[in-house]
């Protein structure tokens, strides 16, 4: 019994990893303006960038920003001159990645977090 016991767990246990370990993709599209699709938690780089051209809208916009990562956010300054992009496994550290670049391009602190979103 106790055998089984520790075969089932170390099963679970590597079931549990494997799921942990599996890339997941995320996507940022925009017209630099004022549409803009995300998409997180896709399986495939393709899968990826498909959902966020579809959500933003594929004649208007572009992709800005793929990455294996399980967050995205997208920063986009007052103005429209500027935007920023980022990909980290929280969603506070893909936030700020993204802020500090759209606020990289514009001589004030004008950029807003337009979206963020994790694959949970």
């Amino acid at each position: 019994m106790i055998k089984k016991l520790t075969i089932l767990f170390a099963t679970l246990l590597a079931t549990t990893a494997t799921a942990e370990a599996q890339e997941v993709w995320g996507s940022v599209a925009t017209d630099n303006e004022r549409l803009f699709g995300l998409s997180v938690g896709m399986a495939t780089r393709e899968a990826a960038e498909t959902s966020a051209l579809a959500e933003c809208g594929p004649l208007e916009c572009r992709i800005r920003m793929t990455a294996p990562q399980r967050c995205i956010a997208y920063a986009h300054s007052d103005n429209g001159q500027a935007s920023g992009y980022g990909a980290a496994p929280s969603k506070q550290e893909a936030e700020q990645s993204a802020w500090n670049e759209c606020n990289a391009r514009v001589p004030s602190n004008s950029c807003m977090i337009r979206s963020a979103r994790c694959f949970e």
